[in-house]
C-alpha cells in the first residue's frame, strides 16, 4: 500500500483503527494546547492545512510518515512518543554510546514504513536510522525539503531515490547522500523489503 498524500487519505484507507486514531489524535490536541498553539499556528509550523490537523485531531484520519514526523517536530517530541507514548528507552551508561542490534527503539511504523533509531544518545548531530521499506510503498505523494545533510547505504533489495528532481536507481551496496535542503522523495519498486541505513545529520 502507497502512502497517500494527506488530502487524499479516506477512512477506508487507514492503517489505524478509529480508536488509535482517537487517542493519537487526543495527543496531538493536547500538546498543542500546552504549547499555547491554534490549529493555524500549527498548520504554519507544518505545512500540513488546518483541516487535515482539525480532522487528525479527531481522529477521523491516519497521517502518513511525514506528517507523523512534521508534526511530532513541531510540538517537541519524538515520533515515535506520538504514536506510542509507552515507549520511553531506559537510559544506562552503556545506551548513551551503544545500540545493540535487538533495543532499537522504534521511531515510526507506518503504512509499509519501519524507521528505527539506531544511532547512540551520545550522537547529537548525527542521527541513524535503520529503515526497511515494503514493496510499493514510499515517502509520500510529493518530494519533501528540510534543514541538514543525508547519507545512506542500501543493504538490501532496491531503492528509487528522487533528489532535486533527478530520479536514481540503486540496488543492494549502493550509497546516496544528498544536502536536505533539495526536495527529496524515496520509493521501493521491488518485489521484496529494501533495508537502508540512513543517516541525518543535523548542519
Amino acid at each position: 500500500m502507497k502512502i497517500a498524500d494527506e488530502a487524499a487519505r479516506t477512512p477506508t484507507a487507514m492503517s489505524y483503527p478509529d480508536q488509535e486514531n482517537q487517542k493519537l489524535g487526543q495527543r496531538i490536541r493536547d500538546l498543542r494546547l500546552k504549547a499555547g498553539m491554534t490549529l493555524s499556528d500549527l498548520s504554519k509550523a507544518t505545512g500540513v492545512s488546518i483541516g487535515t490537523l482539525s480532522q487528525l485531531e479527531r481522529g477521523l484520519v491516519s497521517p502518513t510518515v511525514r506528517t507523523v514526523y512534521t508534526v511530532a517536530n513541531a510540538l517537541g517530541v519524538m515520533p515515535a512518543w506520538l504514536i506510542d507514548p509507552s515507549q520511553s528507552p531506559i537510559q544506562t551508561a552503556e545506551t548513551r554510546y551503544i545500540v545493540r542490534a535487538g533495543q532499537r527503539s522504534r521511531l515510526l511504523d507506518i503504512d509499509g514504513i519501519r524507521k528505527d533509531i539506531a544511532s547512540p544518545a551520545a550522537s547529537e548531530r548525527l542521527r541513524g536510522f535503520f529503515m526497511v521499506i515494503q514493496p510499493g510503498c514510499n515517502s509520500g505523494a510529493q518530494p519533501y525539503s528540510h534543514k541538514g545533510e543525508e547519507i545512506g547505504f542500501l543493504l538490501s533489495g532496491s531503492l528509487e531515490l528522487q533528489i532535486d528532481g533527478e530520479t536514481f536507481s540503486l540496488n543492494e551496496g549502493d550509497c546516496f547522500a544528498f544536502s536536505s535542503n533539495k526536495p527529496h522523495h524515496f520509493a521501493n519498486p521491488g518485489s521484496r523489503p529494501a533495508s537502508v541505513f540512513w543517516v541525518n545529520a543535523d548542519i
